[in-house]
């Protein structure tokens, strides 16, 4: 009889819990490494399946395209960096790490290996496209799995978590910046915003996964992540904003100040209006089969309108807030079905499983090694020492929760990733600079500004991601221990 590796793996952090486990850890090992160097007749036939979609998918574009699938056309640069990115994840996958870091190391080396000569063949503008789609979709996938009842409980804590880690690390890293790398204050400050923005592309699916496997969320440990993660950026975002307005025209930032407050106004009420009429449309009179189509189509258009007419109408941080928020209130309404529910759910992780190779080969293509400067010790100490302070400060703000100190350090450190808006912004400041000419002196200042930005990619990206995979199974309690546990106590009391 077949033993699956994914069995092998649940039994044995079972027996991590259990006091008087007699199952030989090394011989489950070995069996492990037998299923990866010699693999079960169904993984054989996975690996095949998705061979012959690829097969067929490259076919069907070069029969429709002819000369514009092949080598030297955008679509055969997506394609390879579609494929290399799914197997980069399934390469990470087999040492239990996320496989977003396998698909952002295919990106990184897609575009600066020189011998990969792929990258030129993909235009800035379906880079953005595919990244802002596949940021919806794992957007729209958190939305739906929020807990409304943990929610409620922990909003004060949401809330100290969305402003305080953000600004103690644009502070921190804006005074250590101003002495490391001698940036004029408003750049120093302007630099603290780039960095302080957390990533919902790395913290989002990481904390989805954990959720799947019913880790910390009997306290709604990614219910309260998740929802403060959008926030966060969208107080980096406009902090950025306002101090690029006064560091490089000082003709627009009042704008950009009043700006600020109103983009998580529109997401919220953008998000609850359209949310709420998705609970009357299509009515009960229709065929169930066909809600759900409706439903379906109506959240990913809803939550793609949102994000790119966010963009459109450069408000860019109503757009990710938007989706969240449509996606959770409709939730609401779409729960009272939970069959009809549980397919929706279904489909959108089916969308994300395809699109996410997208999302972080492109991030990962995003961090090029010429725009690293010789400064590069400098900045990492500003980085470290801002990130420091963030950890401390996170962990600090979560005591208004019910939170064991364990959940509290899982928390500080979940909040460490950056990528998705380091990835928009970092280059704005540089491209501002060189497009109207401002000289060498600001020119200087904008590409310590992106040096900082993509080392905050390498360095928090991959390790943050890892974190959470390695320290969700060690620092979180599983929701059905903790029922048992209660019903335990329960019955001890009785007794006594």
């Amino acid at each position: 009889m077949e033993l699956q590796t994914e069995n092998v793996d649940e039994h044995l952090n079972n027996c991590t819990e259990e006091k008087n486990c007699t199952v030989d850890r090394s011989a489950s090992k070995c069996i492990i490494w037998r299923q990866l160097l010699k693999p079960s007749k169904r993984k054989i036939f996975i690996i095949l399946a998705q061979v012959l979609v690829f097969l067929f998918l490259f076919a069907t574009l070069f029969g429709i395209l002819r000369q514009d699938a092949l080598p030297g056309s955008e679509i055969f640069a997506l394609l390879l960096l579609l494929i290399f990115a799914h197997i980069g994840g399934k390469i990470i996958g087999f040492v239990k790490l996320p496989p977003l870091l396998g698909m952002l190391i295919v990106g990184f080396l897609f575009r600066n290996v020189t011998f990969i000569p792929y990258y030129k063949d993909i235009s800035i503008k379906w880079a953005s496209v595919l990244r802002g789609s596949a940021l919806v979709v794992i957007l729209l996938k958190a939305g739906l799995g929020l807990d409304a009842v943990k929610l409620r409980k922990l909003k004060l804590v949401v809330f100290q978590l969305s402003f305080t880690p953000c600004l103690v690390e644009t502070a921190i890293t804006g005074i250590s910046s101003h002495y490391l790398l001698q940036l004029p204050w408003p750049w120093a400050i302007m630099l603290g915003f780039i960095i302080s923005a957390v990533s919902p592309a790395v913290v989002v699916p990481s904390l989805l996964t954990l959720q799947e496997k019913k880790l910390g969320t009997n306290k709604g440990i990614p219910t309260l992540v998740i929802a403060a993660a959008s926030m966060d950026d969208i107080i980096a975002i406009t902090g950025f904003t306002v101090m690029l307005s006064i560091s490089v025209s000082k003709d627009e930032w009042i704008w950009s100040f009043v700006k600020g407050p109103l983009e998580p106004i529109v997401g919220l009420l953008y998000g609850i209006l359209v949310g709420v009429s998705f609970w009357y449309v299509p009515n009960s009179e229709s065929s169930k089969q066909l809600q759900t189509y409706y439903h379906f189509l109506m959240l990913c258009f809803g939550g793609l309108s949102a994000m790119f007419l966010s963009k459109a109408f450069e408000f860019a941080g109503t757009g990710p807030l938007a989706c969240l928020t449509l996606a959770f209130v409709a939730s609401i309404g779409w729960k009272k079905d939970p069959e009809q529910f549980n397919t929706l759910e279904r489909s959108t992780g089916v969308l994300w499983k395809l699109i996410q190779p997208f999302l972080f080969s492109l991030i990962g293509a995003e961090v090029t090694i010429s725009n690293l400067q010789s400064n590069l010790g400098y900045g990492v100490l500003a980085l470290c020492i801002g990130l420091l302070f963030r950890i401390v400060t996170a962990a600090l703000v979560t005591f208004g929760g019910d939170l064991n100190i364990k959940e509290k350090f899982f928390v500080a450190f979940a909040w460490l990733p950056k990528a998705t808006v380091q990835a928009a912004i970092g280059p704005q400041a540089l491209d501002y600079v060189l497009i109207n000419n401002k000289g060498p002196e600001m020119e200087e200042m904008a590409k310590k500004i992106l040096t900082v930005a993509v080392l905050s990619i390498i360095l928090t990206a991959p390790i943050g991601a890892a974190l959470i995979s390695i320290l969700g199974p060690i620092l979180l309690t599983k929701e059905k221990e903790v029922t048992e546990n209660l019903l335990i106590e329960e019955n001890n009391a009785t007794k006594l």
